[in-house]
């Protein structure tokens, strides 16, 4: 096997130009727990344009360092340590692991993760889908499932409902039984996020959000907000939700001025959803459960309860774009970066 692989690297923080295509030295498994992956799909998530704007420099900081992007991906086992025992090579699996100080992510033709935090990858989707849902699965999941306290009949208010976790989450809130409405930005994405079964779209830049969540709902806001975009709109959503409701923030977000009074006036329950913490502080606990919650995910994907929607696909060459394109919210559903062309369909 050629000692060899391409990757796309970054050796310091900046815009979209900072990515470069490199012939790089391939991992090798160094640990019993390991497997060596030929990533054939990846996903392109807003936490790799987050990290390559702010300088997620890996391991050294010397001046040859570099940094691989890429949070989540699908390929095929292509070595495993002794220690591994329910993976075989040749097996398809599919993973969230790297992206983060310390382990480098599936921006390149191959991968070493510990082989307990891969699951075999839905029988039903290729590998370019298959890549496109596991970042944005596992968060959706810990907000709606884990966080969320959503009910039959109540009200959810989705934040960037046409967005990779936003049309993940509809597709979930659906399943619960719940009352959906999602914030977009154009026609096509409202359309979008009514075809997944939202109950209402409201575009944002022409209606204010809270007087028509009134309307919809009859009282002084959502029963649950999932604030999927942050930053500024993570102080809006306080003025989102009713009271005793609750407010789910999955995006790293500057806690607003006055919203101690806000939450504490309106009895609301805000909680947060960050899946890269377990990876970042080593829980191999929480760690295995993530991968728990990917092989019940594939199940719901095998059955058709679930179906990523893929706005565009890019070879190495196109992922500067693709970030610019993420960063200006000109993509609908989930953006892939497609490692082997052949073979990831």
């Amino acid at each position: 096997m050629c000692e060899t692989m391409l990757a796309l690297v970054m050796t310091r923080a900046g815009g979209p130009e900072v990515l470069e295509t490199r012939e790089i030295a391939r991992p090798r498994i160094a640990n019993d727990t390991d497997i060596l992956v030929r990533v054939m799909a990846a996903g392109i998530n807003p936490a790799d344009v987050q990290n390559r704007r702010n300088g997620a420099i890996y391991g050294s900081r010397r001046k040859d360092s570099f940094t691989i992007l890429g949070i989540d991906g699908a390929g095929i086992v292509e070595e495993i340590g002794s220690a591994i025992t329910h993976l075989r090579p040749g097996d398809a699996i599919w993973y969230n692991d790297g992206g983060y100080t310390g382990n480098f992510g599936s921006y390149a033709e191959y991968k070493v993760l510990n082989g307990h935090y891969a699951a075999r990858k839905p029988v039903s989707l290729g590998f370019v889908e298959a890549a496109a849902l596991p970042t944005v699965a596992l968060t959706a999941w810990e907000a709606v499932f884990d966080k969320g306290g959503v009910t039959p009949g109540s009200f959810a208010l989705v934040h960037g409902g046409a967005g990779g976790l936003g049309h993940i989450a509809i597709q979930y809130l659906r399943r619960l039984g719940a009352r959906i409405a999602a914030t977009v930005s154009n026609d096509a994405k409202a359309s979008f996020v009514l075809s997944l079964g939202a109950e209402l779209a409201i575009q944002y830049r022409e209606e204010d959000v809270a007087a028509a969540l009134r309307r919809w709902t009859g009282k002084a806001g959502a029963d649950t907000v999932f604030d999927f975009v942050g930053h500024e709109n993570f102080a809006r959503s306080f003025d989102h939700a009713a009271p005793f409701g609750t407010l789910v923030n999955t995006v790293v977000s500057p806690w607003p001025r006055g919203s101690n009074d806000a939450a504490e006036w309106n009895n609301l329950d805000v909680r947060f959803v960050n899946i890269g913490q377990p990876q970042i502080a080593g829980d191999h606990v929480r760690r295995l459960r993530q991968t728990d919650i990917l092989r019940r995910v594939a199940g719901m994907v095998d059955r058709g309860e679930l179906y990523p929607h893929v706005d565009r696909v890019v070879s190495f060459g196109g992922v500067g774009a693709a970030h610019d394109a993420l960063e200006n919210g000109r993509t609908i559903g989930r953006v892939v970066l497609s490692v082997a062309p052949d073979l990831a369909a």
